[in-house]
């Protein structure tokens, strides 16, 4: 008999870092996102044997994986069109990416002049990146969400984030992550109940990573073998 063919490698989209809104020609809104827990994940799923595919937001550190492929996004909108034209070709989506919530209606020509006086600024909102990939999500595809919330929120926070972007699992890390070299997180899974799963102590960014990779990734295969559990 001929030798069974050895499983490809599970291929997996991870987003992270800010997104940058223009304000102008030299301005934007932006976030203190330092996209390493992003990278942190996406180096540890390579590491793992993952085919990564890394959509890296301005200014973040690029993965050490040199196997790794790499995409840039500036804006929300920016980072929507890639993942829907990068999504179909994945079996898993790590949405570590921490996208603004508002942008100027209009970026204004140029550069704004303070001699000019004060400036109002009109807000939209984003895109709701989840939510654009819905119509395109497979059966057989894996959706990790994030949230970011004060400590006394977190819980809830991720609770609703998990039902309404219906993701497949919500990783909660208190505000105080942002810029830090560590973090205390845990991960939301989905089902009937809801699991929490939370390592103990705060942990350094890639440990955590390490953490999280091995609590998705025998989930994430299943999903790609047709196991909705």
């Amino acid at each position: 008999p001929s030798p069974e063919k050895p499983p490809r490698p599970l291929r997996v989209l991870v987003a992270y870092g800010p997104t940058h809104e223009p304000i102008d020609d030299v301005r934007y809104i932006g976030n203190r996102s330092s996209g390493r827990m992003g990278l942190a994940i996406a180096d540890a799923l390579a590491g793992a044997g993952c085919a990564v595919t890394a959509a890296a937001g301005p200014g973040v550190p690029l993965p050490t994986d040199p196997a790794t492929g790499v995409r840039r996004f500036r804006t929300a909108a920016d980072l929507l069109t890639l993942l829907r034209s990068e999504w179909t070709a994945h079996d898993a989506l790590v949405m570590a990416a921490a996208v603004a919530d508002y942008r100027p209606r209009a970026a204004l020509e140029g550069k704004m002049r303070r001699e000019a006086g004060a400036r109002t600024l009109e807000l939209e909102p984003t895109e709701d990146i989840l939510a654009g990939l819905a119509a395109a999500t497979r059966p057989d595809q894996y959706v990790v969400g994030f949230a970011l919330e004060r400590p006394e929120e977190l819980d809830a926070s991720a609770a609703a984030k998990l039902e309404r972007k219906r993701a497949d699992a919500i990783v909660a890390n208190p505000l105080e992550t942002m810029d830090a070299a560590d973090v205390q997180g845990s991960v939301l899974l989905a089902g009937a109940p809801p699991q929490w799963l939370r390592p103990e102590g705060r942990m350094r960014k890639d440990a955590f990573a390490a953490w999280l990779v091995q609590v998705l990734l025998p989930r994430m295969v299943a999903r790609r073998a047709g196991d909705r559990r």
